[in-house]
C-alpha cells in the first residue's frame, strides 16, 4: 500500500510539473503522511476497542452460563436435600427398618440423579492397575493374582461420561515375598 502511495505521488509531481504547476512542497507530503497516520491509529484504537468489548462480552456470557449450571445442579439437588431433611426431623421416632428403608429410597435418588448426568462408577476389582483410573496406595503379594492387579477398592472412583472425575483408591497385587526373596541382590526381572 505504501508503495502504491509513493508511485501516486511521483505520478502527481510528474503531472504537475507537465502542466506547469509547482510540485508537491515536502510539508504538503508531511501532511498527507500525518492524515494518513491518524486514520491508521483511528482504526487501530477502534479494533482495539473491539476486541476489549468482544473479551468483555465472552466474559460476561461465561460467567452466565456458569451461574445457569450451578442453578440447574443446586435445583436438582434440593429434593434429596429435603429427604435427608425429613429422615433427621423423624429419626427419632422411626423404627430401624424404616430408617434402612428412607435410606435406600434416597440412595436410589441420589444414584438416578448420577446417571442422569452419566456419572459411573469405575470398575475395578480384579482388573489390571491403570494409573489412568487408580490411585494405588498399598501393594500387597497375593497368592493366585499375578502382580499389577486391583485386589481390593478402598475408595470408588467415578468418571463423567468418558473422563475420570475421580481416580479410585486401590490396593495392588505385587510379586510374592518369597519370589522377592530368592532373586539375587540388585538383580531385577
Amino acid at each position: 500500500m505504501k508503495i502504491q502511495m509513493t508511485e501516486d505521488k511521483i505520478q502527481e509531481t510528474e503531472q504537475r510539473s507537465e502542466e506547469g504547476q509547482e510540485p508537491l512542497q515536502a510539508s504538503d507530503e508531511l501532511r498527507a503522511a500525518q492524515l494518513e497516520s491518524a486514520e491508521w491509529r483511528d482504526k487501530f484504537v477502534r479494533q482495539l476497542a473491539e476486541f476489549d468489548n468482544f473479551r468483555k462480552r465472552t466474559r460476561a456470557e461465561l460467567e452466565g452460563l456458569r451461574d445457569a449450571a450451578a442453578e440447574s445442579l443446586i435445583a436438582s439437588l434440593l429434593p434429596l436435600y429435603d429427604d435427608f431433611e425429613r429422615m433427621r426431623e423423624t429419626a427419632g421416632n422411626a423404627d430401624q427398618a424404616t430408617l434402612r428403608k428412607g435410606f435406600e429410597l434416597m440412595h436410589q435418588k441420589f444414584q438416578s440423579f448420577l446417571d442422569a448426568r452419566g456419572v459411573s462408577r469405575l470398575e475395578c476389582r480384579g482388573k489390571e492397575f491403570d494409573p489412568n483410573q487408580h490411585d494405588a496406595i498399598m501393594m500387597q503379594p497375593r497368592e493366585g493374582f499375578p502382580a499389577g492387579v486391583v485386589l481390593e477398592e478402598v475408595t470408588p472412583g467415578y468418571k463423567l461420561g468418558e473422563k475420570v472425575i475421580r481416580h479410585a483408591q486401590v490396593v495392588v497385587s505385587s510379586e510374592p515375598l518369597d519370589d522377592q526373596a530368592s532373586r539375587p541382590e540388585g538383580k531385577a526381572e
